[in-house]
């Protein structure tokens, strides 16, 4: 499907090419955010927030907790929405995100893509893949109200 031209249906199965959804946690402690260095495409060797596509029979909630677990191993204890991230320029595929600010037990064991893990001061953030920094910031603006 990634010959096929946006807006025109497959046709030998009448799919269409549509945006994906991703989604993105944000895991705050003590003023540090986790952040984790990507291992694969797009954005390799760059920090990130942990995420991933959300997959098919699966909500947005159980996304953000599979993804967690799987580049982190630790659990998901609470979410909460920050934002919704549409502007087709955030993603190399135009994927369209959801972000959630979330609280995780557990003893981090990075998996998946996540090649390492760091907390990062709020304040002195590295540069960042896809449109990482305003969902940090858009979470700095509501945390009160977030985990």
């Amino acid at each position: 499907m990634d010959n096929l031209p946006n807006n025109k249906p497959c046709p030998h199965c009448g799919r269409y090419n549509n945006r994906a959804v991703t989604i993105d946690a944000v895991v705050v402690h003590a003023d540090k955010v986790l952040l984790i260095k990507r291992g694969s495409e797009p954005f390799k060797e760059y920090w990130a927030l942990p995420g991933g596509h959300v997959d098919w029979d699966e909500t947005l909630e159980e996304t953000v907790k599979r993804e967690v677990k799987e580049e982190l191993g630790v659990e998901v204890t609470n979410l909460k929405q920050i934002g919704i991230y549409s502007d087709p320029k955030r993603h190399p595929k135009q994927a369209i995100n959801v972000a959630y600010g979330v609280a995780i037990a557990g003893i981090i064991n990075t998996g998946d893509d996540a090649k390492e893990y760091r907390w990062f001061n709020l304040d002195e953030l590295p540069e960042l893949a896809f449109d990482h920094k305003k969902i940090i910031e858009d979470y700095r603006k509501i945390k009160d109200k977030t985990v």
